[in-house]
Order: structure tokens, then sequence, then C-alpha cells
């Protein structure tokens, strides 16, 4: 047992300066730097193994408490390239994300935007169909009311998905100067 206190938990060398696994103390290294930056507390050396490792680590385990200086090093080392990989992999997802929704927008600029137009036009020759069967009608049918208006021009509507249509003819004028000036 009295071997224990002075074997290394991670290499089981022999060490005369041992750090115990419990002890939260700076190294000064590049991880401590970028812990310090973040503003998150100096891990102990369970906590990189628990981290670094799938071995759990306790302090009822009978394993040995105490850790040499190089394994130390290299567990911080391996906590660091692991904190590394993963900030660089989120990087990477945001660019992979950015880089779809620009795929999209190229997508969209590439589309027929005429459709918006022949949709207008449908939608005016419905209402000038709806204005001659009215006056070729001699009784009156009931109308359904229009609550939906457009804030552009006089035009009421019975549904939003009417509205939102016929107001898309509207922003299409307006997009056509803003597209040609940014090109």
């Amino acid at each position: 047992m009295e071997d224990l206190v002075k074997m290394c938990r991670v290499c089981m060398g022999e060490a005369e300066e041992l750090r115990d696994i419990y002890d939260n103390k700076s190294l000064g290294d590049e991880l401590s730097v970028e812990l310090k930056k973040s503003k998150e507390p100096e891990p102990t050396p369970a906590d990189l193994m628990k981290n670094c490792s799938s071995v759990p680590v306790s302090s009822g385990d009978c394993f040995p408490l105490k850790i040499c200086e190089p394994c130390l090093k290299k567990l911080r080392q391996a906590l660091l390239f692991k904190r590394r990989y993963a900030k660089n992999t989120e990087f990477w997802g945001r660019v992979k994300s950015e880089r779809k929704d620009q795929e999209t927008l190229d997508i969209l600029e590439a589309e027929d935007w005429n459709l918006a137009d022949r949709i207008k036009e449908e939608v005016e020759e419905e209402d000038e169909g709806d204005l001659q069967a009215k006056k070729k009608t001699p009784s009156k049918p009931e109308e359904k009311p229009r609550p939906f208006k457009c804030a552009d021009c006089p035009k009421s509507f019975t549904g939003k998905a009417q509205l939102t249509m016929h107001s898309r003819t509207h922003s299409k004028r307006s997009t056509r100067g803003k597209r040609r000036s940014l090109k």
C-alpha cells in the first residue's frame, strides 16, 4: 500500500514529486491562459482524467491519488486539444450552415420571378371577370367580406394568402431596382 503513495496513477511510475489528483493549482501553461480568458476554473487532474478518457475517477476506488508532472502536462495538452477541436468543429458547422444559406439565396435569385407578375395578372383577370359577371347578373349575389386590405393600393381580399400573394407584386417592383443596383 505504501508503494501506491509514491506511484503515478497514469503511468504507474514512481516519483519523488507527485501532485494530488484533486489539487487544482494552475501550471501557467497554454491551458491556464485559455481558461483565464474564458473565466473558467482550473480543472483538477481528476477532472482532466474524466474529461479525456472514459474511465471513471473517484476517491474511493483504491487507485493511486497522485500524478506525476509529465503525465499531468500530457493530460492538460489533451484537454487543450479536445477543446480546440470542439471549437473548430463548431466553427466549421457554422461555415457549412452559412454556405447552405448562401446556396439557397443563389437559387432564389436565379429563379424566375416573373411568377409573381403572372399571379398578379391572374388575380387582376379574376377581379375583372368578377366585375363583368356582376354586371351581367341582374340580381346581386351576396359578396363575401374582404377584411384583408392592401397597404399599397385600394384592393382588398377575402383571405390572408391572397393578400400575401398580391403584396409580393408590390415588393417585386421595389426589389428589382435594388437587385440591379447591388450588382
